[in-house]
């Protein structure tokens, strides 16, 4: 049964794990003691992934060469990194070493993922994932400062930002020209929110060269992707469940975070701004609610015995966003259905 359960370990848990660990860090001074908590659900989220790609030959390989899945690879790394600076503490040099580990797999990432997937460029392969593979490493300016590398913090936030610029462009250019997406890939379109507030995070925790009047204006138009991403998650909680459900949980954390941190600089400048202060609580309360949804959604599906059938084989597997291709004929059935396809399959052979 355990064995069972691992296998349908979707990849993009680990990006649910990311959003649990930032929403822990989001709540920690509302209730003091959470961010623990959050840090220990998303170590177990990665350790489960870590036993799929141990116990499923081939699982790891296969996502990486997905344009999507191996860049929702880089939200691992990105976990690794706000682990390690909640531990370190009491991990000390060692939380350091793996902090650093962390960053350096993220930037191998960009490398290969920049050899692959951009040097062999295809615009309907560009989806808004490629902002966690480049984007995602200011995750490193936010940690920086708990490890004391606040300089090179500084670094990483401008490299995001200037990845950003370019990447914003290209993505949305990709979306206009290509408007029949699979709707396994709609939620993804909620990542929008994430990398504008990522970078202002970045920013007030390790680069004080980024101006106030830059952080502001990051945050007016990380306010008008909020509202895209959040019309979007409407659409899609309105349809079945995917594992890129995991698209609702980082970015609406982030989001609030950037608010909330934003708005504490303003009145520490002495320039309160009282509107972004109630923004920073209402987005708090949506991303709480989101990563609750989420996770407690990944825990029905992994506990559910799901099946895929395939036509033209007649293979069973897991249920997971790299499973089911736009261009094959794959349709997921649950396992109280499950007799009723086969049924349905075997009047059509006997047809033919």
């Amino acid at each position: 049964m355990f064995k069972d359960a691992i296998e349908r370990i979707p990849f993009p848990i680990c990006g649910v794990a990311l959003g649990t660990i930032a929403l822990g860090n989001l709540l920690n001074g509302f209730i003091p003691g959470i961010r623990y908590v959050g840090a220990a659900l998303a170590a177990l989220m990665l350790a489960l992934l870590v036993a799929k790609c141990v116990m499923v030959s081939d699982f790891f390989h296969e996502n990486m060469e997905n344009p999507i899945s191996a860049s929702v690879s880089g939200t691992f790394p990105m976990t690794i990194m706000q682990l390690m600076a909640v531990v370190v503490p009491w991990w000390g040099p060692v939380a350091t070493v793996i902090w650093g580990a962390a960053v350096g797999a993220h930037m191998a990432l960009i490398a290969f993922f920049t050899w692959r997937f951009v040097v062999h460029f295809q615009l309907d392969q560009v989806f808004a994932t490629w902002f966690i593979a480049y984007v995602g490493l200011a995750v490193a300016s936010v940690t920086a400062p708990a490890f004391g590398f606040i300089a090179f913090g500084e670094g990483v936030f401008w490299f995001a930002l200037i990845a950003l610029l370019v990447l914003v462009v290209l993505v949305t250019v990709s979306y206009l020209a290509r408007r029949g997406r699979p709707e396994a890939t709609l939620p993804l379109i909620c990542i929008y929110a994430a990398p504008f507030n990522l970078c202002i995070v970045g920013a007030i925790n390790s680069a004080p060269s980024a101006s106030l009047p830059l952080l502001v204006a990051l945050w007016g138009v990380a306010c008008l992707m909020y509202v895209i991403a959040a019309v979007n998650a409407v659409l899609c909680l309105r349809r079945q469940f995917y594992p890129s459900f995991a698209a609702f949980t980082f970015p609406f954390v982030i989001a609030a975070m950037a608010s909330q941190l934003l708005a504490g600089e303003l009145a520490l400048s002495g320039n309160a701004f009282a509107p972004m202060e109630v923004i920073a609580v209402i987005q708090t309360i949506i991303a709480t609610a989101l990563v609750v949804y989420v996770i407690s959604r990944y825990v029905v599906f992994v506990a559910t015995p799901t099946v895929v059938h395939a036509v033209e084989e007649e293979a069973w597997d897991e249920v997971s966003l790299t499973d089911v291709p736009e261009e094959e004929n794959l349709i997921g059935y649950p396992r109280d259905v499950a007799e009723e396809a086969e049924r349905e399959l075997h009047e059509d052979d006997m047809a033919v």
